[in-house]
């Protein structure tokens, strides 16, 4: 897991040679503008998916995981709390190839992260994760766009 500001994309770009397109590109497409949908960057390796939505509150949320992607979840308007967590054994869950994900529910042992207007996080497959959850009672209007890069 990395956070920062989606502005120093290009700086983890150098660090990490093996993203360094891929965090290229997540850049180029926040400069850009905000369009919901999805945008194809190279093939099915690598896309941007926008959405807009409202932070939801922890209890009606569930955490998430996928093998085939790394997410670079990028805010774009709003804030938000990540939950993630790395369980010790793999939870009971099913796993949909077609649509890289699988659901699974933890009630601890989670870290949050607390995304703003500007900022991003990338994760790894194998840190589940709990998007989309509301940092107060009201939760905010969001636009994220997540670029998925195949791992």
């Amino acid at each position: 897991m990395i956070y920062g500001k989606i502005k120093d994309l290009p700086f983890w770009a150098e660090k990490i040679p093996s993203l360094k397109y891929a965090l290229t590109e997540a850049k180029n497409v926040a400069d850009k503008p905000f369009t919901l949908g999805k945008t194809v960057i190279d093939s099915e390796s690598l896309f941007a998916s926008s959405s807009e939505y409202t932070a939801e509150s922890r209890e009606t949320k569930i955490f998430e995981n996928h093998h085939a992607y790394i997410d670079v979840q990028m805010l774009i308007e709003g804030e938000e709390d990540i939950d993630v967590i790395i369980p010790d054994t793999a939870p009971a869950s099913e796993y949909s190839a077609e649509k890289d994900i699988e659901f699974a529910a933890f009630d601890k042992d989670y870290s949050t992260v607390t995304l703003r207007a500007g900022d991003f996080l990338i994760l790894l497959p194998g840190e589940w994760h709990r998007p989309g959850v509301a940092i107060d009672k009201t939760g905010a209007n969001c636009q994220k766009t997540v670029v998925k890069v195949r791992n």
